[in-house]
C-alpha cells in the first residue's frame, strides 16, 4: 500500500479516535451495541453533519441543540454578548454575536452574511446546509478550547504519518459537539455551535482567539452529496468576562448508595450541568425516570443532547461504567442531592450525595 493510501486510511481513523479514544463495547441510550469501536457513531454523525440529537429542548440563544442547563445559565445572565464587527472575505462577512463557557460547556453563535454574488436560497435548497469546516478556538495560553474534526484531521495528516503517532503527540479536542444554522434574512444565517467538555473540562480562559478559513455549503445534486468551499481569513479575539474566567465547579461526595456493589467515582455541578460517574454497575440501564433530585424536591433530568452527554460502557476489563449529564446547575443545586438510577429489571438505585466542604 503506497503512502497516500496509508494516509487516507489513517485520516479517518484519526478523526474517529479524536472523538473517542476508548475503542470498547458501548451501549448508547437506545440499545446495546457490541463490538470494538462502536458507540462513537452518533458523535461522528453529530460532528460531521451537524445533525441534532435533541429531545424536548427549547430554542434559545445558542440554538436547538443547547441544553436546559444552558438555558438556566442564560436566564441567570451567564453569557456574553460581544457583537463583534463584521469582517469580510470574498463577499462573506462574519460576526460573533454571543458565547458562553464554563467547565462543562462551550457555546457560540456566529452571524454569516453573504453579498449579492451569492444566492442563499439556492445554497439552502435541496437539503443544503452551511457550516464552518475549520473553526478553532484557543485561549491566551494557546490551550485548545475547541476545534472541528475536519481541521484536526488535516493538522494530524500534515504532522504525522501514522495514527499511533498522532494519538501519542497531538493535543486534540476530545469533547462532543453539534452544529446547526438558522436563516435570519435573505442573505444571512446564524451558525450555532454547542460543545461539551466531556471527557475533559474546558480550560479556564481570560481570552478566546477564534479563527476559521473555510465556510462550506453542503447540498445534493442528483442524489449525490456535493460540497462547495468558500475560503477567506476570519479571526476574532474575545475577552472572557470575570464570571466565566474561573472555574465554577462544585464537587459532591458520596453519603450512601443502595447497591453497595456499585462504585461511586465522582459527581460535580457547574453553572451549566451536573455530571455523575460510576463503575462496577452491572445491570444499569437508561430509564425515563432517572434524575437528580434536590433537597426541596425538584427533579432534573438528563440533557440528552448527544452520546457525548452520557454513556454506559463495558471496557476490556469487563467492568461496566456509567456516566451521565443532567440539567441541574449551580443555580438550583442544594447541599444534598439524590440521584435516581435504574437497572434493566426496573429496580431503582438510589445515590445520596452531599456537597464537599471548601478546603
Amino acid at each position: 500500500m503506497n503512502d497516500n493510501k496509508i494516509l487516507e486510511k489513517v485520516k479517518m481513523k484519526i478523526a474517529i479516535s479524536q472523538i473517542v479514544k476508548e475503542e470498547d463495547m458501548v451501549m448508547n441510550k437506545s440499545k446495546l451495541k457490541i463490538g470494538k469501536g462502536i458507540g462513537i457513531a452518533a458523535c461522528i454523525v453529530l460532528s460531521m453533519t451537524g445533525m441534532v440529537f435533541a429531545t424536548k429542548q427549547i430554542i434559545n440563544k445558542f440554538g436547538a441543540n443547547s441544553s436546559d442547563g444552558i438555558q438556566t445559565a442564560i436566564d441567570n445572565e451567564y453569557y456574553s454578548d460581544v457583537n463583534t464587527e463584521y469582517r469580510e472575505a470574498n463577499g462573506i462577512s462574519t460576526s460573533i454575536e454571543s458565547f458562553l463557557i464554563d467547565d462543562n460547556n462551550f457555546d457560540m453563535n456566529i452571524n454569516i452574511k453573504f453579498d449579492n454574488n451569492y444566492n442563499l436560497q439556492d445554497m439552502l435548497s435541496n437539503e443544503g446546509r452551511i457550516d464552518i469546516m475549520d473553526l478553532k478556538v484557543v485561549n491566551e495560553k494557546n490551550e485548545k478550547v475547541f476545534a472541528t474534526m475536519e481541521l484536526e484531521s488535516e493538522e494530524m495528516m500534515s504532522l504525522y504519518k501514522t495514527e499511533q503517532e498522532a494519538i501519542e503527540n497531538y493535543d486534540s479536542y476530545e469533547g462532543a459537539y453539534g452544529e446547526n444554522i438558522q436563516k435570519t434574512n435573505d442573505n444571512e444565517i446564524k451558525y450555532y455551535l454547542t460543545a461539551t467538555g466531556n471527557p475533559n473540562e474546558f480550560p479556564v480562559s481570560q481570552k478566546l482567539i477564534v479563527t476559521f478559513n473555510k465556510i462550506r455549503n453542503r447540498h445534493w445534486e442528483n442524489d449525490e452529496a456535493k460540497n462547495i468551499i468558500y475560503e477567506g481569513k476570519w479571526k476574532y479575539e474575545l475577552n472572557v468576562p470575570s464570571s466565566m474566567a474561573k472555574s465554577n465547579m462544585v464537587h459532591y461526595q458520596l453519603v450512601s448508595i443502595s447497591d453497595e456493589n456499585y462504585k461511586f467515582e465522582g459527581a460535580k455541578v457547574s453553572n451549566t450541568a451536573f455530571k455523575i460517574y460510576l463503575s462496577n454497575c452491572d445491570g444499569i440501564d437508561w430509564n425515563d425516570n432517572e434524575c437528580v433530585e434536590t433537597s426541596d424536591g425538584r427533579k432534573f433530568y438528563p440533557a440528552q443532547r448527544s452520546d457525548g452527554d452520557g454513556e454506559i460502557s463495558v471496557k476490556e476489563d469487563g467492568i461496566v461504567r456509567y456516566y451521565n449529564t443532567f440539567n441541574l446547575t449551580n443555580y438550583d443545586a442544594t447541599d444534598t442531592l439524590k440521584v435516581h438510577l435504574f437497572k434493566t429489571n426496573g429496580k431503582e438505585v438510589m445515590i445520596e450525595l452531599e456537597k464537599e466542604k471548601e478546603k
